[in-house]
């Protein structure tokens, strides 16, 4: 009486265990597939880079426990005491971008868990067979597999899902449309490209504030059921300009938000390398932030960066008039010169426009906020936004979160956060800041760039070599990300004893409290997505 009693505690005990351990996977792999878009292709692509660290102890530890299938005090002692140092086991990285419970995330947790039952019910009932003594040892071997296999699981779960959630995308899409259709007076501004689109959309959405009631679509909302969600919960008959950020992980992404927007305005900040993963070619991408320009009617007007190589290539892509700005082309229409960094902490620039000059002031810092300025400044224009309004909201300017931002610590250290992403261009301007920049030493916290695909090494380097003449200090995050940075810093000449590589971000702030003093000034760029740790 007394074993049998053991037992089925111990099997209740196990299962429970098992359920707490294998409900935290579920939502940890939900949240990697949330992350990547729900794209089995990104998703996999994620899990195939590492796949041991992916999987981990949590879905060998039953099929290690199953070994001892010949004994099940052995089995119940290895399953049991192993979860449950794993339920009590915390992260020792904090997620920077949480899990979002959406409809698509509980419809995929219903059809993980019907697949769960699917499969252990008819192992219930098999029982122990006469491999084991161990009770439900046929449930414990498929509970076993269905956890070592749970990455791959939720793939077909959301194979399965697709019919239902492309029925649900078309309804979502579709009453969006309806409702831009409603409103033929809205006028639409599209704003894509490689870096800078979010902080342009926030300059440019100041600069319309007095002159019209805009809506723009918030934070990193810039793809097709962002937009969707945004038109279908915010734009209101008041609203008449809304200004919609594009993003793209492929070709024909940008068409199909224009399809539903219909924009009349489009600016295409800058095109680079970034996301080279997904397109990978930079023709690709310009391809695709071509299709901005190339939905636009032929009276509407396509803002272009003259400093761009491939603007000549995209200005013959669009049959709207062209507007073009920039820095460093003195024949643009609206170019930026005599750039001054002020003792108030300001920087000051003289604005060449097609009909005179305009002086601006500005908190923001970086000729990659030049850049913003100067296009944003373009479209207010061209919307007939007048000068002195233009003037006193440029000055007025705030830097969007953790881009670019400076702050004081308590500790007297000044504090340039950079982490929301990082680009070979948008780097070199946050390096040219932190040299600039009053203060003591200059120390650079960074795990590089991402997302570059087959350049992401080299690019890494030529940061890593361009960084050496404008930091003291460097703390590099990540051991296997931090290598190419690292050797562009070495074969730049850079002291090996003032580089240090931490494990992650966590690491690297607590090296950085140890070795910082009063006047430093530190830069963190960029920050790894979650998909990283």
């Amino acid at each position: 009486m007394g074993a049998a009693l053991f037992q089925t505690l111990a099997v209740l005990l196990a299962l429970t265990l098992y359920a707490v351990i294998a409900g935290r996977a579920v939502l940890y792999y939900l949240h990697m597939l949330q992350l990547n878009s729900y794209r089995n292709e990104r998703y996999l692509r994620w899990l195939n880079e590492d796949r041991l660290k992916r999987l981990g102890l949590v879905s060998l530890l039953p099929l290690v426990a199953l070994l001892f299938y010949w004994n099940s005090g052995l089995f119940f002692g290895i399953w049991i005491g192993g979860f449950l140092l794993l339920s009590l086991r915390r992260p020792k990285v904090p997620v920077k971008k949480p899990l979002v419970v959406t409809g698509r995330v509980r419809r995929l947790m219903t059809a993980i868990f019907l697949i769960w039952v699917g499969a252990s019910l008819p192992a219930f009932f098999l029982g122990s067979t006469g491999l084991s003594s161990i009770p439900c040892f046929s449930l414990f071997l498929m509970l076993g597999l269905l956890l070592l296999l749970l990455p791959w699981l939720l793939v077909v779960a959301n194979l399965l899902a697709v019919p239902v959630e492309s029925a649900i995308a078309r309804w979502y899409i579709g009453d969006a449309g309806k409702i831009i259709n409603g409103m033929p007076g809205l006028q639409v501004v599209g704003i894509t490209g490689s870096y800078g689109k979010t902080s342009t959309k926030f300059i440019l959405n100041e600069l319309l504030l007095d002159k019209y009631n805009a809506l723009m679509t918030p934070g990193s909302f810039n793809t097709l059921l962002g937009v969707t969600r945004i038109i279908r919960e915010k734009l209101k008959p008041i609203h008449d300009l809304f200004l919609v950020e594009m993003g793209a992980k492929q070709p024909g992404d940008i068409r199909e938000i224009c399809e539903l927007v219909h924009p009349r305005y489009g600016l295409i900040t800058t095109i680079g390398k970034q996301h080279l993963e997904m397109f990978k070619s930079l023709a690709n991408i310009v391809k695709t932030k071509s299709e901005l320009v190339e939905s636009l009617p032929s009276d509407g007007i396509a803002f272009l960066n003259a400093d761009d190589e491939s603007f000549a290539e995209v200005r013959g892509r669009t049959q709207a008039r062209v507007v073009s700005f920039g820095v460093d082309s003195a024949g643009a229409d609206y170019a930026a010169r005599e750039i001054k960094y002020l003792a108030n902490g300001l920087t000051a620039l003289t604005l060449s426009l097609p009909n005179g000059e305009m002086l601006l002031e500005t908190r923001l810092l970086g000729k990659n906020n030049i850049y913003n300025i100067v296009s944003a400044v373009a479209v207010a224009m061209e919307l007939g936004v007048p000068d002195n309004r233009i003037r006193a909201a440029v000055r007025s300017l705030q830097p969007a979160p953790h881009r670019l931002n400076v702050k004081q610590s308590a500790a007297g250290i000044t504090i340039i956060d950079d982490a929301f992403s990082s680009n070979p261009m948008g780097v070199r301007a946050a390096l040219d800041v932190l040299r600039e920049i009053e203060g003591n030493r200059k120390v650079l916290i960074t795990p590089g760039m991402v997302e570059l695909g087959e350049t992401e090494a080299e690019e890494n380097r030529l940061l890593g070599a361009y960084a050496a003449s404008r930091c003291d200090y460097v703390i590099l995050v990540g051991i296997e990300q931090a290598k190419p940075i690292y050797e562009g810093l070495v074969s730049a000449g850079y002291p090996e004893n003032q580089i240090y590589i931490a494990a992650h971000l966590n690491e690297a702030n607590d090296h950085f409290a140890k070795i910082s003093r009063e006047g430093d000034v530190v830069l963190y760029e960029n920050d790894l997505p979650d998909t990283y740790n």
